[in-house]
């Protein structure tokens, strides 16, 4: 089982490929528009993107660019109408693994798609660091100043993208949506972040990086 990030704004073939990708096992997560796709592959891992060319917000091109530009290392095809030599020269610099003509077959696509996930992974970080924090990406643990806070796999989760979007505000609804999936209640997870926020001030009188600005959110500075 893959994790896999589609990006289309055409709402029909976005559920087209979703539905046919879901059937064969993979998780997929979509977007339909090009900066809140970026923003998702920043935050989170995943085995491969899938992202059209034209998209409001952020065209793929751009968004394929700042994601090598921050690291990112999951293989991307991308999906377009463009078929002439200049753009798929341009696709493959900005650093896309495989390009795909629209129209296209599902069959085609499902075998780039198996042929993408067939590749050795590239080496990726196995440790997020921000300052005195660090986060080992296989084992889980979050340590600060060398301690082992232990995190639970969702407050994990949750610090995960504190450390890859420092300064950004975070309502509680947007965490429920993009951490806690399984959660349903607000208050639930405003006392987790509060847990994480506790857990990071491990000296004593030191203040937690996560701060909460009333009718704003919470933001990791």
């Amino acid at each position: 089982m893959s994790r896999i990030l589609l990006i289309e704004d055409d709402h029909a073939q976005l559920d087209i490929i979703e539905q046919g990708l879901a059937f064969h096992g993979h998780v997929i997560d979509t977007k339909c528009d090009g900066a809140e796709g970026l923003e998702q592959l920043l935050a989170h891992h995943y085995d491969l993107a899938i992202i059209d060319w034209e998209l409001p917000g952020l065209p793929g091109v751009e968004i394929c660019n700042k994601y090598r530009n921050a690291g990112g290392t999951a293989a991307v095809l991308f999906l377009t109408g463009k078929s002439s030599v200049s753009n798929k020269v341009q696709a493959f610099d900005c650093g896309a693994d495989d390009y795909l003509t629209k129209p296209f077959s599902y069959a085609e696509l499902l075998a780039r798609v198996k042929a993408l996930l067939r590749r050795p992974p590239a080496m990726e970080s196995e440790t997020l660091v921000y300052e005195e924090i660090s986060l080992d990406m296989v084992t889980k643990t979050a340590m600060v100043n060398g301690k082992n806070i232990g995190l639970s796999a969702g407050e994990f989760a949750l610090l995960e993208l504190f450390v890859r979007n420092p300064g950004r505000q975070f309502g509680a609804a947007e965490l429920l949506d993009r951490v806690f999936k399984s959660e349903t209640d607000l208050e639930a997870v405003r006392q987790r972040v509060m847990r994480v926020r506790k857990k990071l001030a491990v000296e004593d009188n030191a203040e937690s990086r996560i701060t909460n600005q009333k009718g704003f959110g919470y933001k990791f500075e």
